[in-house]
């Protein structure tokens, strides 16, 4: 942990590439689960474990322009990820790169909503639409793709990049 916090502390102040620069700042949310001594079971009791233990999340927001830490909190075990990150009007200008843990459509119509985005790979179970094509494809080839169901031209561009931008339909809570 110490050598991660000096290493965080070397390069401050970043800058976000030309390609990013339209962006106020990249954010990358994660937790990890840290044991803690025993005597701390009645505090932070471990969920998962067979005998008597203490453990406790450790959910961190890491800011590249900062390359650093912007959050950090603790939270007992078992709590569910996605109820480590509140969405505001912070997010606005900003991407948050985040794992399956956070995947929820609720969270990333939230980030929308307050002129933000992110980055997040997709359950096996989505079938996105396609809306626009940043790069990745040729200008002449980005026509036949608008529109489509992504699992309609996954082979096709099997081994290549793409920047899209794309809409999920989901159901929102009454």
């Amino acid at each position: 942990m110490i050598h991660g916090i000096e290493e965080l502390e070397k390069e401050p102040g970043r800058k976000l590439s030309e390609k990013l620069g339209k962006f106020k700042d990249i954010f990358i949310q994660d937790s990890t689960i840290v044991r803690l001594h025993n005597s701390l079971a009645s505090k932070f009791p471990a969920t998962r474990a067979r005998k008597v233990a203490a453990e406790v999340k450790v959910g961190v927001m890491i800011s590249a322009i900062a390359n650093g830490p912007k959050t950090v909190a603790l939270y007992p075990e078992n709590t569910a990820e996605i109820k480590t990150l509140r969405i505001g009007p912070w997010i606005k200008d900003r991407i948050l790169l985040v794992d399956l843990g956070f995947y929820k459509t609720q969270l990333f119509a939230r980030v929308g909503g307050n002129g933000g985005y992110f980055v997040s790979r997709i359950k096996m179970n989505m079938d996105p639409v396609i809306v626009s094509i940043e790069s990745g494809i040729l200008e002449k080839e980005r026509g036949e793709f608008i529109g489509k169901r992504v699992s309609e031209f996954t082979e096709q561009l099997s081994g290549k990049d793409l920047d899209a931008v794309v809409k999920i339909a989901f159901k929102r809570r009454a």
